[in-house]
């Protein structure tokens, strides 16, 4: 009898223990979750890039049930201990941005060889390195800035048309020089303005870059300049004339706001959480995300809303952007090159070529 007493004790005891894991099954899978914290070099709220990744992220949560941390490095200086930390804190993936962090990235990947890294906009495993446990990724947007400068051609009624660009960087020149040739294939008598306001996040100087080129003459002018881009719009709107930008949309501000050249930044954070969720994280590998993989896009609704709705510009956009949606397909398909030319973008040598 006595027996049977502490016998009956010991399986309430267990009981009791185990009744907060519902049976232990909800348990085991929390055990298993992934991990994964989304570290950025520049503050969420952009309406830009940081706010495209941080949805990836989201999205990535909701499709595979991992858990994501979002933390904002706010300088330099802290760049290797916010990643390091994470690390420290047992995540299993640390994303980054930019060529910022790549050293910090880099420095803690190898002092945490079985956590992954995903370095986005980075070039670490390139010119021979190979760093098991990072996956890099560079974009490469000659092929959407192209188009996105064949319908700037196309749009401008004053043969001036200008560019901003946030800062002076290989991918950014690149998408400069191939918007240039864009906009001068669409329209032999163009003129291209163009200037870096030397960072990603001012978008006061934007406005007076813009301002300038306007002034000059500019009645479109497209942004690549992260929030910067902001600035941009505000000095179109003033002034009356045309504006794009990349990522982020502006249209329900500005209706003389054109299109939204996308790039997948949102999406590049969701391809390295879903690898890593199905086992085939592709540590070691450099991969370049471009036109023909989602690394950019043309959004190309944005587009066509401003054509619909727009008197006086819409009707030659219009056919521009179904002749520029047939250079997209020779492009994605191979059949047309856009030079991935990262000097530092010049109308006068652009304007001279045959």
């Amino acid at each position: 009898m006595k027996k049977n007493i502490i016998t009956i004790f010991a399986v309430l005891f267990c009981a009791a223990i185990l009744s907060p894991w519902a049976g232990g099954e909800a348990f085991a899978a929390d055990v298993g979750k992934l991990r994964v914290a989304l570290v950025v070099n520049q503050r969420f709220g952009d309406n830009g890039p940081m706010d495209d990744m941080s949805k990836g992220a989201d999205r990535a949560a909701a499709d595979f049930g991992v858990e994501v941390k979002k933390l904002e490095s706010s300088s330099a200086a802290n760049f290797e201990e916010d990643v390091r930390a994470m690390s420290r804190a047992g995540y299993d993936l640390i994303i980054t941005t930019f060529p910022y962090m790549s050293d910090s990235t880099k420095l803690v990947a190898a002092e945490y060889p079985k956590t992954m890294y995903s370095a986005i906009f980075q070039f670490i495993n390139v010119g021979g390195v190979s760093i098991p446990n990072v996956w890099d990724t560079e974009f490469h947007g000659e092929g959407a800035f192209y188009l996105a400068g064949y319908l700037a051609g196309r749009a401008t009624k004053t043969n001036r048309v200008g560019l901003v660009i946030g800062a002076e960087e290989p991918t950014p020149n690149a998408e400069g020089n191939a918007f240039m040739r864009g906009a001068k294939d669409a329209n032999p008598g163009v003129t291209v303005d163009f200037a870096f306001v030397g960072s990603y996040e001012d978008p006061a100087k934007a406005k007076e870059i813009t301002s300038a080129m306007i002034a000059g003459g500019c009645d479109f002018v497209q942004a690549n300049a992260g929030a910067s881009g902001a600035g941009v719009v505000e000095a179109a709107k003033d002034a009356g004339v045309l504006c794009a930008s990349e990522i982020t949309d502006y249209y329900d501000g500005y209706r003389g706001f054109v299109g939204i050249v996308g790039i997948g930044f949102g999406e590049t954070v969701y391809a390295s959480i879903k690898q890593l969720a199905d086992g085939q994280f592709p540590g070691g590998s450099h991969g370049i995300r471009g036109l023909a993989n989602g690394g950019y896009f043309m959004d190309w609704p944005s587009y066509e809303r401003f054509a619909a709705g727009d008197e006086k510009y819409g009707p030659a956009l219009k056919s521009a952007i179904e002749e520029a949606k047939n250079i997209e397909k020779q492009i994605v398909e191979g059949g047309r090159e856009i030079a991935f030319d990262t000097e530092v973008p010049n109308w006068g040598r652009i304007s001279k070529e045959g």
